[in-house]
């Protein structure tokens, strides 16, 4: 119960245990205070009315009027779906629930939750806990809550495109160790591997090869495992380095995997050993070549007052600006890549060490955005409504990047979409070379402990004007680059 139920009831012996006190909200010059009571505790309540608006007013101790607004508990099976709905938008990686909803019984009001193992343990830590606080504070009558165990979800693509269905486990042939001894004859692939496990050999196709440095000085690597649907973001310390070669090719991976809070239950790896592989089922995605012209959103020359020195007129262009390369966001309707879908995407191409073009747009997730993520973001159902859909989107951007090494600032969490949705239309990303900026910082700036966006920026002393806006985020993120690479120069 709520601080509020347990102070009037300790001044008044459980007077009023019989009651609710969900909130207490300001009104313009008024602050209400609702009280929710059984329909036959009514009448104690209305006699009971003038205690009540003097304790509230002493516990609450505020400088306005109070008003007491009285509501009789009586859900039904409606009423509750939309409580909870309204619920899980605190929570992004919850978002996607697939909730069921039993009817009253005699046991009363039930809720049942799909969710899988990943998404459970996830949810136990602070979801669940604070769902059943909500019902307590708001509803007289108990409310059961169940828990169903689903599987990952492979959620039915709104375009209509079929999805790209894995095998739980592949054979392995031509195995040959590239970092560490791998001695697998099989392995399970990326949508098999679930929860916690020790010395479990996964099998995929590598993308997202990136250099990292720890806050401590040691160099290691992330990449992913992909079989078209799922991905496994993992780690490696290992020796020797990975070489680019890998990118896009089949391998095996032996390590811990283990369930990932921020990224609402999906799972990531601590890789020991890495092998190239064959792998009857696997299937590596080809590269098409792009359309010839943009048909739903095209870039535009970037444009800015003065592109300072260090961007424009720094000397001359070290190696590693040489060629082009593209730097993208996305805005989401949360952090999960099985339930959730972009909202934005923002991109900007850097060429020799300049920013040349911009590509931007709004994107309709034809699902809702949660209330959290819309204040964070900006980005509202009414303002994505009529918006291009993300097939239409992923058709130009991947003619805009095409060839071109992918830049972000924590990569991770936005190339997976590139992956999932590009291999169900056509449009491959996994051969691309990655870098990310959140991995270059330690080396480029000494002594950085925190690796946000903005504290590289900051330390660089550049400004993002319009943070959490995937094109705002972009351009940031390329001049992040861009003054690094130099300064590694």
């Amino acid at each position: 119960m709520n601080k509020f139920y347990k102070e009037i009831n300790s001044r008044t012996n459980d007077k009023y245990a019989a009651l609710r006190f969900p909130a207490v909200k300001v009104r313009g010059d008024f602050v209400e205070l609702n009280v929710v009571c059984a329909a036959a505790d009514r009448e104690f309540v209305d006699k009971n009315m003038g205690e009540l608006m003097l304790l509230a007013t002493e516990i609450c101790a505020f400088n306005a009027p109070l008003r007491i607004s009285v509501s009789v508990s009586a859900p039904d099976r409606d009423a509750l779906r939309a409580d909870v709905i309204s619920f899980t938008r605190k929570f992004p990686f919850a978002a996607g629930l697939a909730n069921d909803f039993a009817a009253s019984d005699s046991d009363g009001l039930r809720v049942t939750l799909k969710m899988h193992d990943g998404m459970l343990a996830l949810a136990q830590a602070e979801f669940l806990p604070r769902l059943a606080e909500f019902f307590a504070n708001n509803y007289i009558q108990p409310i059961a809550v169940d828990i169903e165990k689903s599987e990952l979800p492979r959620s039915v693509d709104p375009y209509g495109a079929p999805l790209v269905v894995a095998e739980k486990e592949y054979a392995l042939s031509a195995v040959v160790s590239v970092g560490g001894s791998v001695n697998a004859e099989k392995a399970v692939s990326a949508a098999a591997v679930a929860g916690d496990a020790y010395d479990v050999a996964v099998c995929g196709v590598l993308t997202m090869l990136t250099e990292f440095t720890s806050k401590g000085g040691r160099a290691y690597q992330k990449f992913v495992l992909y079989d078209g649907e799922t991905t496994v973001q993992c780690s490696y310390f290992g020796a020797p380095a990975l070489t680019p070669d890998l990118v896009n090719a089949k391998v095996c991976v032996v390590g811990n995997t283990q369930t990932a809070g921020d990224r609402a239950g999906e799972v990531t790896m601590k890789a020991f050993s890495v092998a190239r592989c064959e792998a009857a089922g696997l299937k590596v995605f080809a590269s098409p070549a792009p359309a010839k012209a943009y048909a739903t959103v095209a870039p535009k020359p970037y444009e800015e007052y003065v592109q300072t020195s260090i961007f424009e007129k720094g000397g001359a262009v070290p190696d590693s600006l040489r060629g082009s390369f593209v730097v993208f966001d996305f805005e989401t309707t949360g952090l999960s890549v099985a339930y959730d879908r972009p909202t934005e995407i923002g991109a900007v191409k850097i060429t020799d060490g300049v920013i040349t073009e911009t590509f931007s747009t709004l994107i309709d997730p034809l699902m809702p955005i949660p209330e959290i993520v819309s204040q964070k973001t900006g980005i509202t159902d009414d303002m994505v409504k009529g918006k291009p859909r993300f097939r239409e989107v992923l058709a130009d951007f991947y003619r805009f990047s095409y060839g071109c090494p992918l830049i972000g600032h924590n990569i991770a969490f936005d190339f997976p979409f590139l992956l999932k949705y590009g291999n169900r239309y056509g449009y491959v990303f996994g051969a691309h070379a990655t870098f990310d900026t959140m991995g270059i910082a330690p080396r480029a700036l000494a002594g950085i402990e925190q690796l946000s966006l903005n504290r590289v920026l900051d330390r660089l002393g550049l400004v993002n004007d319009n943070a959490h806006r995937a094109l705002s985020d972009a351009t940031a993120t390329a001049k992040a680059f861009i003054a690094m690479q130099k300064l590694l120069a």
